[in-house]
């Protein structure tokens, strides 16, 4: 259970403790790849590959965040979470860092 995607998946099974631990290790990976200074925003939508791309050519802007595209337009419910889940951890790092 090392992947995003992998774990993002993990969120569509019914069983919440399989939910649970998927959410957990989505914000163990999230802290991990922060504290390896490389932190992760997962970003949806029409082109979103484009927008990636674009944000991704000056990686030393904004607190040094790698963008990855997940899906264009349409995405399911579980997916969307685990971004959310991913997001929200690493903003919350990158805010706590800046307090400091």
């Amino acid at each position: 259970m090392c992947s995003l995607m992998y774990c993002m998946f993990l969120l569509q099974y019914p069983e919440k403790n399989i939910q649970m631990v998927a959410e957990e290790r989505l914000r163990g990976i999230a802290t991990q790849l922060y504290n390896e200074k490389n932190p992760v925003i997962l970003i949806m939508g029409m082109e979103s590959s484009l927008i990636e791309k674009e944000k991704n050519k000056n990686l030393q802007d904004d607190s040094h965040i790698v963008y990855i595209s997940y899906g264009e337009c349409t995405n399911p419910p579980f997916l969307r979470r685990g971004a959310d889940i991913v997001n929200k951890q690493t903003m919350q790092l990158i805010k706590q860092n800046l307090v400091r």
